[in-house]
Order: C-alpha cells, then structure tokens, then sequence
C-alpha cells in the first residue's frame, strides 16, 4: 500500500463579523443601485448622455428663468414668464420624464434577467414584492427629482422677489407647492408603471423602450379615435389613452380646463386618476407574478 499523508493549512479564513443588515439592508442596497443606474452614476460615459441630458432639459429652464428675474429684480409671471407657472411648468417636465423613463424603466429591470443578478437576489432575505418595491422607489425618486427641483427653485426663488416678503409669499403660495406635489405623483405612476410593466416581459432595452414609446403615444391615437364613434359606450375607449391622464389631473389640481380625449368624451376629471391607480395595480400585480418564482 501507498503511504499517503495529508497537511492542513491555515489560509486565514475568518468568519464575516460585521452588522448583519437583513431584509431591509438588501432593499436599500437595491433601491441605491437603482437610482445609480437610471442616472448612469459608476457607469461607463455613453451611459450618462441621455440621462443627464434629460435632466438639464428639466431644469436648466428654470434655473435660467430665476436667474433672470433675480437680474432684472423683477417678476410678473402672468406676463414674463414663458412658461406661464408650475402648471405649465409641470406639462414640460413631464414630457421630458417620459423620454426618460422609455428608456430607465428598462434599465431598471432588464439588464438584471440578461445578467443572471436575481440569482443573487434571490440569495438575500428579500421577497419578491421587495424587490419590486425597491426598483419601482428608485424610479419614483429620480423622477421626483424632475419635478420637485425646478419647481421648488422657482417657489422660493419667485417668493424671494415677492413684494410681500419671503415668508409671507412662501406660505401665501404653499398651495402651489401642494398641486406640485399631486400633479408629481400623478406623472410619476401614470408614466412609471407602464414604463415598468413593458421592461418586465421585454427581452431588449431598446425593444421596451420603444415598445413604451408606441404605447404612450398610440393610446393617444386610439382615445380620440373612440371619441368619434357614435355609438353607446364608445367613449370609455378613451380612457385607453394613457398619456393623457396624468395631464388631466394636472389640470385638475391647478383648477385649469382640462383638453383630453376622456374630458371631451364626458368623464370627469378623478376618472383619469382612478384608471393611473388602475394600471399601478395592474402593473404590480403582473410584476410580482413574473417576479416570484425567481425571488
């Protein structure tokens, strides 16, 4: 018989000894990647073009605008404002949101089936609806962002020009910000959640992108399309125009006559913001379907 003899060898191995940040850590880390991602932020140059790019167009009018007003130490925004206020302001920026989010829904998601990354989430104490939760909040708070920054930049900055004094002009317009608000989270899940429901089952960035795309603007197409049928019940085909609704309640919450293909057929105004609850529902439940057998 061979004589065989084994050695043992100390390579140093010690146990991880550091906080253990469970099901909450994994979300945050999550949610964190996400906002880095969609920004392009700890990504190749090429990456960060279109992202920021888009994030210049949200704000820079804005900032030019207060810096003018600022210069000539003047405003009067019923007649020198090119943008007319926040309502108006906001129908800008949520145009500029869309073309975002066509293309940082599918980033979100996407790249994590191609890669095999769920693997490694699925190793974490996180669920499904963690996960879902964790992307969908790093979308809803880049885009947050969009809305909230030009506008609270003109808030203040159009109070502090005000002849009635800061604080007297910031707490006589909070309800301006308070509509800025409604009208944010309207864009955010009305554009959002088909954004994230396209990139779910899409296999390609550029397909979901432009998959979003001729959806958002083809349900416009189909809504006044129905809005000519004369026939009983045609007109709630014109709820299927998606890209009007956060619009509508745009107008809605500023008190401003809303033009929208389900406003003309006759719905009234919440109609449009119970079809965006709708399709965030939809949407959720549709992800965590195709999310739970991996998660």
């Amino acid at each position: 018989m061979s004589d065989r003899s084994g050695a043992v060898f100390d390579l140093g191995y010690k146990p991880y000894e550091g906080t253990r940040l469970g099901r909450s850590g994994a979300i945050r880390t999550i949610l964190k990647d996400g906002v880095r991602r969609v920004l392009g932020i700890r990504r190749k140059a090429r990456k960060k073009i279109y992202p920021w790019s888009m994030v210049a167009l949200a704000i820079l009018p804005a900032a030019v605008f207060v810096g003018l007003a600022f210069t000539l130490n003047a405003f009067s925004p019923d007649t020198e404002s090119p943008f007319g206020g926040h309502a108006e302001y906001i129908a800008l920026t949520g145009a500029i949101v869309m073309l975002f989010v066509a293309l940082a829904g599918p980033e979100l998601l996407i790249p994590d089936r191609e890669e095999g990354v769920l693997a490694v989430y699925s190793s974490r104490p996180m669920t499904a609806w963690d996960y879902i939760a964790a992307r969908a909040g790093a979308l809803s708070a880049v885009l947050a962002g969009f809305f909230l920054v030009p506008n609270l930049l003109m808030y203040f900055g159009f109070a502090a020009l005000d002849s009635r004094g800061l604080g007297s002009a910031l707490l006589g317009n909070l309800d301006d910000l308070l509509n800025v608000v409604l009208a944010m989270i309207a864009y955010i899940v009305g554009y959002g959640a088909p954004a994230l429901l396209v990139s779910t089952y899409a296999k390609r960035t550029g397909v979901a992108a432009g998959t979003y795309l001729a959806i958002m603007f083809g349900s416009v197409a189909f809504g006044e399309a129905f809005q000519q049928i004369d026939f009983t019940g045609a007109r709630f085909g014109t709820l299927l125009s998606l890209l009007q609704h956060p619009e509508v309640v745009r107008d809605w919450v500023f008190d401003k006559n809303p033009t929208s293909a389900p406003t003309a057929a006759g719905f009234e105004p919440w109609t449009s913001a119970v079809v965006i609850g709708v399709v965030a529902v939809v949407t959720a439940y549709l992800m965590h379907r195709r999310y739970r057998s991996e998660l």
